[in-house]
């Protein structure tokens, strides 16, 4: 049977004269309709058509209504079911709407209100399948590739961490896929339909860092020429995803540690403070706890955002995973650009899992872009890896003199001066490029400059 352009309804009752009368008022308001008038009729009925909502009496044979609710939410659950209920059975209608059902009508039924009901229940249900198509995916663009106990760790906590509202705290080194971690917990849980908003504190000046999380009003400042929404209150029923968060100043560290502790942001230039309902996820590629010893970060604000702690490590930890890795990497890419399918030989392949990858799963999607564009046959030999990896980025080298005296973090502080400092020569500290060939942000390239004190050569 097709549907009406409002849709498929199917009206359940033992009243044959309601029956027909309901069927003419639908039938006249654009709908298409379907009749029943005992429940095993009914779930028949349903077995066999798209219906788009269902209309229900809860006295009707050869069982009672309620039990009849009960096998349509079990096998429809996304259904939308109005209830209609006669004098005395009030009680069993509420106790429907703890069942599932949209609402309940009591009889005699007033056209015009299950008119109106009834377009509410379809707005409901077509937001909801929207909702869900939209859930469904965002998660398969966000997905996590791996098979690797670590990943899996990471798999279990995310499942665990999105049913709750707790604040998390994602470290890792640059590239390994934070961001990725934040958005499949925000796209589990309750607030997935919400916003998530991304900053990157690293990214954004300080004296301009307070207006974008909290927003400013118009004349607050030089250039303030008109009111902006700040991110708290843009995140309000969705998630906040503070990138970077090691980066913050001092100052906005105390200012985000009020609004986690009150619920409320004050815009710059507002004596008025707005209640935003955030959850805050937060992501660093510092060590924190470091950062503590140093005073260069607060400690109340530290304990606030890891609630929950979880950890990525390095691609180079799991390198079981880079297989799947390239394997996904290459399709999607190859899809994306009208690439025929690329293969790996044997040895192309061990020699990218061989590969260290310091710029992690970035660096590797990167790479495998520059595979798809250059290659010129469907076959990517070891040769051509090797090829490419030479000119990619730096690769493992031998330790310098000296360095059986030294500690391994040492030896990997001065390979990574030597390769920024290379890169930033070869590109005349072309910073934008120097990053993007190094697989990290500008953000991370100006402060690894600071930490490693990399000057510029005079010439």
């Amino acid at each position: 049977m097709n549907k009406a352009k409002k849709g498929l309804v199917l009206l359940a009752d033992d009243d044959v004269k309601l029956l027909a009368n309901l069927s003419d008022i639908l039938d006249k308001s654009g709908y298409a309709m379907l009749t029943a008038d005992r429940n095993d009729r009914l779930m028949d009925l349903l077995e066999k058509n798209p219906v788009d909502a269902l209309i229900l009496d809860l006295v009707m044979p050869p069982t009672d209504g309620m039990t009849g609710l009960k096998n349509v939410r079990d096998k429809y659950p996304a259904l939308p079911v109005i209830i209609l209920s006669g004098h005395g059975t009030i009680a069993n209608a509420v106790a429907a709407i703890k069942i599932g059902a949209f609402d309940f009508l009591e009889k005699p039924i007033e056209w015009e209100r299950i008119l109106i009901t009834l377009e509410n229940a379809l707005q409901r249900s077509r937001l909801e399948r929207e909702r869900n198509a939209f859930i469904r995916e965002s998660l398969e663009r966000y997905q996590m590739i791996g098979t690797s106990a670590a990943i899996k760790t990471i798999f279990g906590l995310i499942e665990k961490v999105a049913a709750s509202d707790s604040r998390v705290l994602v470290a890792g080194e640059s590239g390994t896929g934070k961001e990725l971690i934040a958005k499949a917990i925000h796209l589990r849980g309750e607030r997935a339909a919400g916003p998530f908003v991304t900053v990157n504190c690293a990214a954004i000046p300080d004296e301009l860092i307070e207006s974008e999380l909290f927003g400013h009003e118009r004349g607050a400042f030089t250039g303030a020429v008109a009111q902006h929404t700040g991110k708290f209150v843009a995140a309000s029923g969705g998630t906040l995803f503070l990138d970077e968060v090691g980066e913050m100043s001092p100052r906005i560290q105390a200012k985000v540690l009020r609004v986690i502790e009150d619920g409320e942001v004050c815009p710059v230039g507002s004596s008025r403070s707005v209640h935003v309902d955030v959850r805050i996820i937060a992501a660093t590629n510092r060590d924190l706890k470091e950062a503590l010893r140093n005073r260069e970060f607060r400690e109340d604000l530290y304990f606030r955002l890891s609630v929950i702690q979880i950890g990525v490590p390095p691609l180079r930890e799991r390198r079981e995973d880079i297989p799947l890795l390239v394997e996904h990497f290459m399709a999607k890419l190859s899809e994306e650009r009208k690439h025929p399918p690329l293969k790996l030989s044997v040895g192309a392949l061990e020699t990218l899992i061989e590969y260290s990858w310091p710029g992690n799963v970035r660096e590797l999607r990167n790479f495998v872009e520059k595979m798809v564009v250059l290659s010129s046959s469907d076959t990517v030999l070891k040769e051509e890896i090797e090829f490419y990896l030479a000119g990619n980025r730096f690769q493992e080298s031998d330790p310098p003199a000296g360095a059986s005296s030294q500690t391994l973090g040492q030896v990997r502080k001065n390979q990574e001066k030597e390769t920024i400092q290379a890169k930033l020569t070869a590109t005349h500290w072309n910073t934008e490029q120097s990053a993007a060939e190094l697989g990290i942000s500008r953000a991370t390239l100006f402060r690894k400059i600071k930490e490693l004190r990399i000057q510029r050569e005079q010439y």
